[in-house]
């Protein structure tokens, strides 16, 4: 899991062996993230609440100027976290929780927490040129104790450290779409505006169509579809989110990468989720009718 994080954003389509948990129960189940899922633990599933996510301070030194900071890394989660409301949006914790993208108190430096450590040395010039044009609100200045307790960083708007966790990835040289889709995903999950939102989910909606024009993504395509029938949902075309969803429901989530439980445990989770969402718009009670995050 922790190389997931590190080096891919969309780590949450490997959920699907904890997923087959949930497809046998209307309950979730409960998988430590320290577990590696495997077929025992897809048979020994327990019940669980959200309660069980943990979080613990930690000091790290900022990869760019080497400030000392206090940031949270997590202990424990389960797979309660893939029915939390963000699936309308396919985003999934920890992306969703403030406490994993940090800040340097210093340079700024703002991430998501799996790629805090794993910044290139080679790519430091250039994030130090970014960086020295970005702003943050100041973090307070407390003793170590009080920031174990109270960690400074979290007290930065999420919104403000998207803008600049954007600035750090481009000159990190992310140009990976599905990295993009999903980052514009949580940058609307986060913004603290409907416009600001509408806008990020916009280049989301952009992103997605490129990628369902890419015949190499045919087997992905009911996922995709799901991503821009969400994101259509969330900037308020109702109309032309049904029309993907509808699309959606009518073929089968299928990549190479994976073995057939898999695919079928992933497939089952986007039909679900499809025909929630159907079933809600008609009624005119969407997630963004009830402003579920």
């Amino acid at each position: 899991m922790e190389n997931l994080l590190k080096h891919n954003p969309r780590w949450f389509l490997f959920l699907f062996l904890i997923i087959l948990c949930v497809g046998a129960s209307s309950e979730p189940a409960s998988i430590q993230a320290t577990m590696t899922p495997t077929n025992e633990t897809a048979d020994s599933c327990s019940l669980a609440t959200p309660t069980a996510i943990t979080w613990s301070p930690k000091e790290f030194e900022c990869p760019v100027c080497k400030t000392k900071n206090i940031f949270m890394v997590w202990g424990s989660y389960g797979n309660y976290i893939y029915q939390f409301p963000s699936k309308y949006q396919l985003v999934f914790w920890p992306y969703t929780d403030d406490d994993a993208w940090y800040s340097c108190r210093k340079c700024r430096l703002t991430i998501f927490m799996g790629d805090f450590e794993s910044i290139p040395a080679e790519k430091i010039p250039d994030l130090n040129k970014a960086l020295a044009a970005t702003t943050l609100p100041p973090q307070p200045e407390r003793p170590t104790r009080e920031s174990l307790n109270h960690p400074p960083y979290l007290e930065i708007p999420m919104s403000a450290k998207l803008v600049v966790a954007e600035k750090v990835y481009q000159a990190l040289g992310r140009t990976d779409a599905d990295f993009w889709n999903h980052f514009y995903r949580v940058v609307g999950y986060h913004s603290s505006t409907p416009v600001e939102a509408d806008q990020a989910r916009q280049k989301s909606i952009a992103i997605t169509e490129k990628l369902l024009a890419d015949k190499a993504n045919e087997g992905r395509r009911k996922e995709l579809l799901y991503v821009l029938g969400a994101m259509r949902h969330f900037v308020g075309n109702d109309p032309a989110a049904l029309k993907s969803f509808e699309e959606a429901g009518k073929i089968r989530y299928e990549s190479k990468d994976l073995k057939p439980e898999q695919n079928k445990g992933y497939d089952d989770y986007l039909s679900k989720l499809i025909s929630e969402y159907i079933e809600m718009i008609h009624k005119g009670e969407g997630p963004r009718q009830k402003n579920l995050k």
